[in-house]
């Protein structure tokens, strides 16, 4: 049977292409568009696309042109809404976050948060196991959980309720939190789409977990300390300080990306070892597990 007549898909090679030339001007500084915001919010529109692209466009190349304007003109409509809504003022609240020790010598802490930017570090002073304020779409909510288990606290924070980033510009959406310094923290963060910055530099953990979703994530690891570290990378870029005299053993699934590590660690197949580390007082395992995008370890201060 002849195959004349029918052609490859255009649609889907063209989003590509525009998707990745977007990527490299935001990259390059020529341009600041939020993809990631765009992407989430009018996926479903691309799907269609690719959709009508494989059910008729590769008829024929008029066909396949007409499914290429339609999407356009779809893709610029969702633009303007998603702007439009956003511009509308939709309603937000701040929440003051306010949880006291209540005589815990340790801690294990997890947040669990779902769009808009995270923002984390050490109170400067006061007896509370964290600080700060919240601020939630309308829909959600950020939910509470404290309990003490022997001389160990227990806090959670999650994010509850209909996604925000449909509805609200995400950068209204912040968690600013703070934890105490002072006290052994098994820290867990589960971070969803946005742009995260922990700043865990003067925290004392026992333990660290990170999960990432979707967006720009840094991490400035505790300048002192033995602790294991757990970071599973989404999609976006990851950025992870390590402070000066903090060794670090790393071990790396790369996944769909590339990783980079300071040119002084010591390459042993997948790990990565920093000079000091065998006999350092102060040092962290990590388990870094790559999702889609760039991996960086870097020291602090560059």
């Amino acid at each position: 049977m002849s195959n004349r007549g029918r052609r490859g898909a255009l649609v889907a090679p063209l989003i590509l292409i525009g998707l990745g030339v977007i990527f490299l001007l935001n990259n390059l500084g020529l341009t600041n568009i939020d993809l990631w915001e765009l992407i989430l919010r009018l996926w479903p529109i691309l799907l269609i696309a690719i959709g009508l692209d494989l059910l008729i466009g590769r008829r024929s190349t008029v066909l396949s042109l007409l499914v290429l304007v339609l999407t356009v003109a779809l893709l610029a409509g969702g633009v303007w809404f998603v702007a439009s809504r956003s511009a509308g003022g939709q309603a937000v609240t701040e929440e003051l976050i306010s949880q006291s020790l209540e005589g815990a010598e340790q801690a294990e802490v997890e947040i669990d948060f779902g769009a808009g930017g995270l923002r984390l570090g050490a109170l400067a002073e006061g007896d509370n196991l964290v600080e700060g304020t919240v601020v939630v779409g309308r829909g959600g909510r950020a939910r509470r959980d404290f309990s003490i288990a022997g001389d160990t606290a227990r806090f959670s924070l999650k994010s509850e309720g209909l996604p925000v980033f449909p509805f609200i510009n995400r950068g209204d959406i912040l968690w600013d939190l703070k934890l105490n310094p002072e006290t052994p923290i098994d820290l867990r963060i589960n971070a969803g789409v946005g742009e995260s910055t922990l700043d865990l530099e003067q925290l004392t953990l026992t333990g660290l977990n990170v999960d990432m979703g979707v967006g720009e994530t840094t991490i400035t690891l505790p300048a002192h300390g033995q602790f294991r570290a757990e970071i599973d990378s989404g999609v976006g870029e990851v950025i992870i300080l390590v402070p000066e005299g903090m060794e670090a053993r790393i071990h790396v699934d790369t996944g769909i990306g590339d990783f980079s590590a300071p040119s002084e660690y010591l390459r042993q197949e997948d790990d990565y070892v920093s000079p000091g580390y065998e006999t350092a007082e102060n040092r962290v395992e990590m388990n870094i597990n790559g999702g889609v995008g760039n991996i960086s370890v870097r020291p602090a201060g560059q």
